[in-house]
């Protein structure tokens, strides 16, 4: 019996199957264990995210991670499995099989990098890298940054390094023939397996063997989950970059017939009826974007967890001089949303706007239509010029100068690692502005609260540490907007002029509440004018990033046409007042204390916020039928006409004979 097993392991192995299919089977299985060990390590590294994730939803998505494993798997080995199964010459000579080998480490390798890699980004954006990735940096600092990173996560590096070595050391070389004579024979079966493996990989790419199923996309992830959010653990990063390689983000859903039938709902076309000011008194404008500043970090808007607010104490005294809303949220959850929605009012579905192909768009911008006006407009940002293309950017919004770390000209006050201290780079935005002619708009991005968390070294023992790396930063960042206000006192136009001040997105969080659909976009918008009383106290209803423009206008009295996905919240009663944002490949529409998640084809999730602040009962097959049915129509007008206008480039009043 034993003779027998013996001869049948030997003829296994002398066959095709034993020298290329199970090295093969053994190489990929490897290779399906890996990234399962890395969703391990992702859910293990942001496990408060997914604190409420059950032993039956982690079943579900494993079962939606090998499916999404396996296709990643097939994007990223297509030409391993070519070149080892095809019939080509000198296939089966040692250099070659160690020339595989090295690809399938390097490929595969790189594969677990980058899910390793988002296992940290994930904190911060909320979802998983696309190929929008590759045109959202630029600049010296990000090797330096994702160096001080490789530091900071040593448990992470010493995980890649050990998932690598494994996959080296399980690796399995198919074997030479033993007898290269009968050539035909060969190369019959080679192309057989070719197109054997070719097979396998449109059918892994595609989720299934089924003719009819169109390929699996980012998604189809909410499958497998009770939560949205939870998207993320089912999908792996190679498969998230992969299939957005070459998408076009921006596809017209069809919702509605025409134009008009989207515009009786919704339209982004502004129309101002009234002045409430006059031009021939002018009102300067300063926009204020806080790097990282989340409504957790207020002492003053953080009602939910207190434990995390009392990090911004000077914003806290300002919001109490100005005006604020019950609810107010970002669009998006990274720095280059902010730009485009505070400062053109576009808010981020699917991907960035000025990082996708809509960016060559014509755009009117808030500097650009106050330059008819007669506004001077500049915009500010201490890191690299050309980081996150703000510069370029701020020039399509109008702003007519441009200031970075170029124009401030002082390398001792280099942080390091992103650009110019806040303290300082605050500073020179004042005196820039004093430079400036009134009447003016200037706007500053600030960056000393971004990742890795640094301040200044004078004081390092001044600011608490906090519970979080970026509490220090925090406070630090809120001195130096109080010292920016200190100076602007001090000026003559400081009473000619209206502040807008808000945080880009949220950041690290340690209250429950703020790791939420709802709360990771809770951000602070806040109007101040010194002289006007009429802009203070909290006004019921929402605000959000992408009103900030056609709130400033209507203040101002702008009294033309113009283009804006926001709302005039001075002349928009607050059951009217919504907010829209996306992540995950969910839409969240926010009105009258509900959230309504829709996947682009059917509402998922209906929660009312005010009574169910922790989002865990959802209602939407329970109440609010007709509330639920208002909502959906609404938010498909918005994204239609997002859509539409942004493949045919309709962001500008006039651009065609439809308004």
């Amino acid at each position: 019996m034993k003779q027998l097993i013996k001869q049948w392991i030997d003829t296994v192995r002398s066959s095709v199957w034993g020298r290329v299919w199970l090295p093969l089977a053994a190489n990929l299985l490897t290779v399906m264990v890996v990234y399962m060990l890395c969703r391990a390590i992702f859910l293990a590294e942001n496990h408060e995210t997914f604190s409420s994730l059950s032993w039956h939803g982690i079943k579900d998505i494993v079962r939606g991670g090998l499916r999404f494993d396996w296709a990643a798997l097939c994007y990223t080995n297509v030409l391993y499995l070519v070149l080892l199964l095809m019939p080509l010459p000198y296939k089966e000579t040692v250099s070659y099989q160690r020339g595989l080998k090295v690809l399938f480490i390097v490929t595969n390798g790189l594969a677990v990098v980058a899910n390793l890699m988002d296992t940290v980004y994930f904190q911060y954006v909320g979802r998983r890298t696309t190929s929008s990735v590759f045109t959202e940096f630029g600049g010296d600092n990000v090797a330096g940054i994702i160096g001080i990173e490789l530091l900071n996560h040593w448990y992470l590096t010493l995980a890649g390094v050990a998932l690598i070595w494994a996959m080296w050391r399980l690796y399995r070389t198919t074997a030479p023939l033993t007898d290269t004579s009968e050539r035909r024979r060969y190369y019959i079966r080679g192309a057989v397996q070719t197109i054997v493996a070719v097979l396998v990989v449109i059918f892994g790419i595609r989720g299934g063997i089924d003719p009819e199923l169109r390929p699996i996309n980012n998604r189809d992830a909410k499958n497998y989950v009770a939560r949205p959010s939870e998207s993320a653990l089912v999908l792996n990063t190679p498969f998230s970059i992969c299939r957005t390689i070459g998408k076009r983000p921006y596809v017209n859903p069809g919702y509605y017939p025409s134009e008009e039938a989207m515009s009786e709902i919704y339209t982004p076309l502004h129309h101002p009826k009234q002045l409430r000011r006059r031009k021939d008194e002018p009102t300067n404008v300063v926009i204020l974007i806080m790097e990282s500043f989340g409504s957790e970090y207020s002492a003053l808007l953080n009602k939910q967890c207190p434990e995390g607010g009392g990090h911004t104490p000077f914003l806290d005294s300002l919001m109490q001089e100005g005006l604020t809303f019950e609810h107010s949220f970002a669009n998006g959850r990274k720095s280059v949303d902010a730009q485009a929605a505070v400062l053109a009012s576009i808010p981020m579905f699917v991907e960035p706007f000025f990082t996708s192909h809509a960016a060559m768009n014509d755009v009117e911008g808030i500097a650009s239509l106050l330059k008819r006006w007669g506004y001077t407009g500049a915009y500010f940002h201490g890191a690299d010029n050309g980081s996150l293309g703000i510069d370029a950017f701020a020039h399509t919004c109008g702003f007519d100068e441009f200031h970075g770390r170029t124009e401030y000209a002082n390398e001792a006050d280099y942080d390091g690692h992103w650009g110019i201290w806040d303290e300082e780079f605050l500073q020179y935005f004042g005196r820039r502005l004093t430079a400036l002619p009134e009447p003016f708009i200037g706007g500053v991005f600030t960056l000393t609260s971004h990742h890795p968390f640094r301040i200044p070294d004078r004081y390092t023992s001044r600011f608490p540490e906090g519970e979080l790396p970026i509490h220090k930063a925090l406070a630090y960042a809120d001195m130096s907007l109080k010292r920016f206000f200190e100076y602007a006192r001090r000026q003559p136009w400081y009473e000619r002029t209206l502040f807008v001040i808000t945080g880009d997105h949220t950041n690290l969080s340690i209250c429950d509440h703020y790791r939420t659909d709802k709360g990771r976009f809770e951000v602070p918008i806040l109007f101040y004018h010194p002289t006007d009383k009429r802009l203070k106290g909290v006004r019921p209803g929402i605000a959000q990033h992408i009103d900030i423009m056609p709130t400033i206008l209507g203040y101002l009295g702008y009294d033309k046409p113009y283009m804006a996905f926001g709302q005039d919240l001075l002349h928009t009663t607050p059951e009217k007042t919504f907010a829209v944002n996306w992540q995950n490949d969910i839409y969240q529409y926010f009105k009258d204390g509900l959230m309504l998640q829709f996947d682009g084809t059917n509402a998922v999730g209906l929660y009312d916020y005010h009574r169910d602040p922790m989002l865990e009962t959802n209602q939407l097959n329970q109440r609010f039928p007709l509330k639920r049915q208002d909502m959906e129509r609404e938010l498909k007008a918005i994204i239609q006409q997002y859509m539409t206008r942004m493949n045919e480039n309709r962001l500008v009043v006039g651009k065609t004979n439809k308004e």
